[in-house]
This record gives C-alpha cells, structure tokens and sequence, in this order.
C-alpha cells in the first residue's frame, strides 16, 4: 500500500518539482541558490556542460521527516534531493550522477536525499561535487 502523506506535504512536492522544472530551462551560473520556492524549499542550481543540474534543498523538520519517511531523524538540520528522473537524463546526456551518495527516498519514489546534520553552503557544495564530480571547483563556496 503506498504511503498517505499530508495533503499539504503532497500540494509542496508538486510545487517544487514545477520550480525545478522551470529551473532547468533558465539561465545558470556554476552554483547558486534560489530564494525559497516553497515555504523551507530553495533550490540549489548548477550546470555542466551548458546541462542544468538542480537539487532541492528542504529545511522544514516536518518535510525532511516526510521525505526520509522516519519521525526520528537525528538533528537533521536540511536535507539535499534529487530526482532520479533528471540524474537519469543527465546520465544520458553523459554527465556522471553518482547516486552512489545519497540515500533513496522510501516514502518519495524517485527521490535521493542526503542529510545534513549542520546547514552550510560549503557543505552542500561539497555534496553537490561528490554527486556530480565533474563539475568544475568554485572558490567562492568552498
């Protein structure tokens, strides 16, 4: 049976996948971050190879307990995702996604997560070149 999520949780999921969507087709620079998309939902935006990569990256306690489906996640202070789909496009494009990093979403099919214990920009961007290693380095978030 699949698992009932707060209708609320459900309208936010369709939200910011219509904001990644639009991402996609803009403008990019080598990473940035959105202004929120949804309330606690920014977007984490990079390109390779003029193909635009975005991750979402939530804050509200109550999304991260939806998305790892586990009410006793430790001091998450963030979370990290993307979705399978687009790591697949970009595989096909030739652009490495190494999912390898991130752990699979049970209650959000199609989503990879990682968890961050303390929310920083350097920790994200490191995340961010571990999943997609062939991005270039960028001095200012490191």
């Amino acid at each position: 049976m699949a698992r009932q999520f707060p209708v609320q949780f459900v309208d936010r999921l369709h939200l910011v996948q219509k904001a990644v969507e639009a991402a996609r087709g803009k403008d990019r620079r080598h990473f940035d971050f959105t202004r929120e998309v949804a309330p606690g939902v920014r977007l984490v935006i990079s390109e390779l190879d003029g193909f635009p990569v975005v991750f979402t990256l939530w804050s509200r306690p109550a999304d991260l307990v939806e998305i790892c489906g586990d009410g006793a996640v430790p001091a998450a202070r963030g979370l990290l995702a993307i979705d399978r789909a687009q790591a697949r496009e970009l595989l096909a494009q030739g652009v490495l996604v190494d999912l390898s990093h991130l752990k699979r979403s049970d209650a959000v099919p199609g989503l990879s997560y990682a968890l961050f214990d303390r929310l920083s920009v350097a920790q994200v961007h490191r995340v961010l070149h571990r999943v997609v290693p062939a991005l270039a380095p960028h001095s200012a978030a490191a």
